[in-house]
């Protein structure tokens, strides 16, 4: 006496249901009209499914599919109304069903992430970036950049996590900070999406400080220094070694030094203030052949001293073309 659909998206059609009609009579049961009104409509069955024609014999059945096309939101009702030669005709078949909208992704995110203070050079823990699928179709984020005056100072991981976001799902993405430079640092984050509210929940704002340390911090140009084959006796142009005070506090210089067949000279005198520089000349003058090498040695009131920088190159010998057919310099044997 009544058929009921599920949810079903507007100008989709449904799955079919099916109305039996049984002839319990011993006669022939004639169907003069069958017509189905409202959002839905009588389907096409199969010959084998023993659709209703024009008639029915005695004892026997038949089905009349009907499906549900909603062109609107809400609920929405119709009947099936079926003229035949038995008493009580028309009899009807009530048929109602829920028409919901066409699914969409909805993006939400969390608000702005803010840093706060961070010393230069040191990144910062992590923050999380929350993005929900609030929508009722499948999210897709084809895209999460960085963009903005500062955006090499921030930084993104694990967003291909966050590329397909089913309904009702969220997914997180790390932010994170590491300031190169002190004062006020600034970029977004930047999504593209297929969300309905794509044009409007598109950016996140980052912001964070940079700050110096507490203390001093020596930062050198290069971790280690190179000088190749040198005629010994001789010596090379210089190497220039910068060191920089990165920290909140001067950079006290007990001793700058070397060891081995090299030569140092600077201007840090024994102080260098914050953001101060200073320089360091080293030139290799190899006493013997063969592999040669040393270290530069900083001793100062930071935490990670004696900063150490190694030295290497190589002593070689010359030789004039009456000694050697072939070469003119020979290194190490």
């Amino acid at each position: 006496t009544a058929l009921t659909f599920a949810a079903q998206t507007i100008a989709t059609t449904s799955a079919v249901q099916n109305v039996i009609i049984t002839n319990t009579g011993f006669a022939n049961l004639t169907f003069s009209s069958i017509t189905v009104s409202g959002p839905f409509s009588r389907a096409v069955l199969s010959a084998t499914s023993s659709d209703c024609a024009s008639s029915l014999a005695p004892s026997s059945s038949c089905q009349i599919g009907i499906s549900f096309t909603p062109t609107s939101t809400g609920v929405l009702s119709g009947q099936l109304t079926i003229n035949d030669n038995a008493s009580g005709s028309p009899h009807i078949v009530i048929l109602s069903g829920t028409g919901t909208s066409v699914p969409v992704a909805v993006i939400s995110v969390s608000s702005g992430i803010a840093f706060g203070d961070q010393i230069i050079n040191t990144a910062s823990g992590a923050q999380l970036l929350t993005i929900s699928n609030t929508g009722t179709a499948t999210l897709i984020t084809s895209a999460i950049t960085l963009t903005g005056a500062n955006a090499s100072n921030f930084s993104l991981t694990g967003q291909g996590g966050c590329a397909s976001i089913p309904a009702g799902a969220s997914c997180v993405v790390g932010v994170g900070f590491t300031p190169a430079t002190t004062g006020a640092k600034t970029a977004q984050i930047n999504l593209t999406s297929n969300a309905q509210n794509a044009a409007t929940v598109n950016t996140i704002s980052l912001t964070g400080n940079g700050i110096l340390a507490s203390r001093p911090v020596i930062n050198v140009t290069t971790t280690a220094i190179g000088f190749g084959n040198v005629i010994f006796g001789g010596a090379t142009p210089n190497q220039i070694v910068t060191l920089t005070n990165t920290g909140g506090q001067a950079l006290s210089i007990s001793s700058i030094v070397v060891t081995g067949d090299f030569l140092q000279t600077n201007n840090c005198g024994t102080s260098v203030p914050t953001q101060g520089t200073c320089t360091i000349n080293i030139v290799f003058t190899p006493l013997a052949q063969g592999a040669r090498s040393g270290e530069l040695l900083l001793t100062t009131n930071a935490a990670t001293s004696p900063d150490r920088v190694p030295l290497s190159g190589t002593g070689c010998r010359w030789f004039s073309q009456a000694q050697s057919r072939f070469f003119l310099t020979a290194c190490g044997n």
